[in-house]
């Protein structure tokens, strides 16, 4: 049995799989690595502000605090570090040694494997950011279909991640100035503490907001998404986020009868996608008559009405 099977049933109900432990472990660290270096940091930023003495007192004011700040960064990014030792191993062992043993390696082959990885972004993130804006503005009512990562998770991950080569290396460098500035002009520390206070302001308001409404606020999964817990994601939110996705692993694990269809509405799935079966076991008439509507108006690029 699969250490992390695809599907897991727990009284009655499916919950897909989408992190492993290692994954989760390494997230909680981040959370709570970005908690404490924007609540001792902010404070120095808007240090006129009338709250900020009252939130550095809270680290201990100018004899702990920076230290709080250092040391919190230290492992923020040995905890990156690790991240980058985890992808490379990950593209290593299922990626790499794979195609040497099946003799199709090349350098070309192997960059084509890493860009087709589920999350990298591709065109259908584009499509679907174009298709979310045209259902937002009431030019169609047919909401995209999510893929295992939406868009919004790839922008989730991959802010951060390049954010951290900023905020970690403006970091260090600040942190022992005295002997980068044998080094480098000293005029370039202090467009890398502008640098480092304002990238970690954007990253502190685009978790806080974007990334914390997401997977915590929304009306779909508040007052708080579980999947960064337990590593797995109920179906009824798999069929709202992920439909596309859904339905491939629902076929692949011998679910295809149970097939559901999309959660929240403004999906357009084909019939052949699930069916809907009455106490008989035939399939609704009502349901089919209301796909088959769903699919020819997004064939017609369907406007709300």
């Amino acid at each position: 049995m699969a250490k992390y099977p695809r599907i897991k049933i727990i009284n009655g109900e499916k919950y897909f799989f989408r992190f492993d432990m290692d994954l989760r472990i390494q997230h909680i660290f981040l959370a709570g690595t970005v908690v404490i270096l924007v609540l001792s940091g902010m404070p120095l930023k808007f240090s006129d502000a009338s709250w900020a003495p009252y939130l550095y007192s809270m680290f201990g004011g100018i004899t702990m605090a920076p230290t709080v700040h250092k040391v919190t960064g230290a492992i923020m990014l040995l905890l990156f570090g690790y991240h980058l030792f985890w992808i490379a191993k990950v593209i290593y062992k299922n990626h790499y040694l794979p195609m040497k043993r099946e003799g199709t390696y090349s350098t070309k082959a192997f960059l084509m494997r890493i860009l087709k990885l589920p999350m990298v972004p591709n065109k259908k993130d584009l499509r679907d950011i174009i298709d979310l804006m045209k259902y937002l503005f009431y030019f169609t009512n047919v909401r995209p279909n999510g893929d295992e990562y939406t868009w919004k998770e790839k922008f989730d991950y991959w802010a951060p991640f390049w954010g951290m080569f900023i905020i970690g290396a403006s970091g260090v460098i600040i942190w022992n100035k005295e002997l980068f500035t044998q080094i480098i002009p000293g005029e370039v520390i202090n467009f890398l503490l502008i640098a480092h206070s304002d990238e970690a302001l954007l990253a502190g308001l685009f978790l806080f907001i974007w990334h914390w409404y997401n997977v915590h606020f929304s009306t779909s999964v508040f007052p708080m998404g579980t999947v960064f817990l337990t590593g797995y994601l109920n179906e009824e939110l798999m069929r709202e986020e992920h439909y596309d996705y859904y339905v491939k692993v629902m076929k692949e694990e011998g679910y295809e009868k149970e097939i559901l269809p999309p959660h929240g509405g403004g999906h357009a799935p084909s019939c052949s996608d699930y069916s809907s079966k009455d106490d008989d076991g035939d399939t609704s008439s009502d349901t089919v008559s209301e796909l088959e509507a769903s699919d020819e108006l997004a064939k017609e690029g369907g406007t709300a009405a």
